[in-house]
Formats: C-alpha cells, structure tokens, sequence
C-alpha cells in the first residue's frame, strides 16, 4: 500500500525510514536547537545499472526537507541543504532531484538546484488510495 490514512502514517514512516537507514539506502541530515530537531531533509540512493562508459554510480531523491516554520529564515534549513549536496558531492552522486513547493523553489536555487528541463516524467493517472 503506498498512501496510508493519518493513522497508520507513522507506522509506514517508522518501516521506511528505519529498514533505510540501516541498509544505507536513506540518509538523513538534522539540525537541533536546544535538543529538539529543527530541520531535516532525506536522501534516497537509487543505484544506476552500470554501463560501458565512465559515469556515477547513483542519483540521489531528496524528501521531506523541513524546518521548522517559526525558525525559517535564519539559515538553518541552508545549512542542512549544504550538508546535503557536500555528502553528494563526496559520494559521486549523478545528480539529487527534488520535487519543491512554489514557495521553496528560491532557496533550492541558493544552493544550488536549478530547473534544467529534465527529465520526463511519467506521472500515474490511479490517485493512491
């Protein structure tokens, strides 16, 4: 089951995100402030098939990148996305795609993400139950 009802999210999250990080398919960066997490965003590792010809071995799908409304602005979510594209960059990534709200589109282009008209997209016509 891919879309799950409010109550059964956390168990999903929780199944997802645990097996992800244990088998180093999810990464996750954090920001704390005074002990509680601030901001966040997850990366998953897509490995490619390799082919005949020098390239990267894997692209990254970043997600849930989050910070705390009342602490936007003072970069602290610009800092978690520059952990973010330092680890792709030491881990050979091809490239991180991200899928931003409207309103996110100019932070992603402060650190660097940019919409290069790439790639198509086959987009489901069933809404997820």
């Amino acid at each position: 089951m891919i879309g799950h009802s409010r109550a059964g999210f956390e168990d999903a999250f929780g199944e997802i995100v645990e097996g992800g990080l244990q088998s180093g398919r999810w990464v996750v960066w954090i920001a704390e402030v005074d002990g509680a997490i601030v901001s966040h965003a997850f990366v998953g590792t897509i490995e490619k098939i390799p082919r005949p010809v020098a390239g990267h071995r894997a692209i990254g799908y970043l997600t849930n990148v989050y910070t705390r409304p009342a602490l936007r602005g003072r970069g602290i979510g610009g800092l978690v996305l520059d952990a973010v594209t330092g680890w792709a960059l030491e881990s050979d990534l091809e490239l991180l795609v991200v899928w931003p709200s409207e309103a996110s589109v100019q932070h992603y282009g402060r650190h660097g993400f940019a919409d290069r008209g790439e790639p198509l997209v086959w987009l489901s016509p069933v809404e997820p139950s």
